[in-house]
């Protein structure tokens, strides 16, 4: 698949397929964009209220939760829009996402096997451009 080819079928991807949790879509995660050379696809979650820890910053367990949604949603694309589940992630956190803040979740995609899809990813913070977080996993397609 060339260039074109594929940014075109990550963008029908991303109009088209039908999430049907209800928690990532309490999330409000919406595409960013892609880049085929870096085999990346990006999508945006608002940090919300009820996302809040303590200390007024998004919880880290929802940090885990938006990679999982964002990467998890990658590798559904990957694996030719079957489900695809995940084996492990592992979260590494920079510095806190402040609450009233958008994350930007860069997924890329480094090996699509046949039985494991392996992703990384990066959360950058859109109003400071600073890096919060990064992440590693892999998923199974089913």
């Amino acid at each position: 698949m060339n260039k074109e080819q594929w940014e075109q079928e990550v963008l029908r991807f991303e109009e088209e397929y039908e999430d049907d949790s209800p928690f990532d879509r309490k999330l409000e995660r919406e595409f960013y964009g892609c880049d085929f050379e870096e085999q990346r696809i990006s999508h945006r979650f608002p940090a919300q209220p009820w996302q809040k820890n303590e200390r007024g910053d998004v919880h880290g367990g929802i940090i885990g939760s938006m990679f999982d949604s964002a990467i998890g949603l990658t590798a559904v694309f990957a694996a030719g829009w079957r489900e695809a589940t995940t084996v492990d992630l592992n979260v590494s956190f920079l510095r806190p996402l402040d609450s009233d803040s958008h994350a930007i979740i860069h997924t890329y995609i480094v090996k699509n096997g046949r039985s494991i899809i392996r992703l990384r990813g990066e959360m950058i913070c859109e109003e400071s451009g600073k890096l919060v977080a990064t992440a590693t996993g892999n998923w199974f397609p089913l």
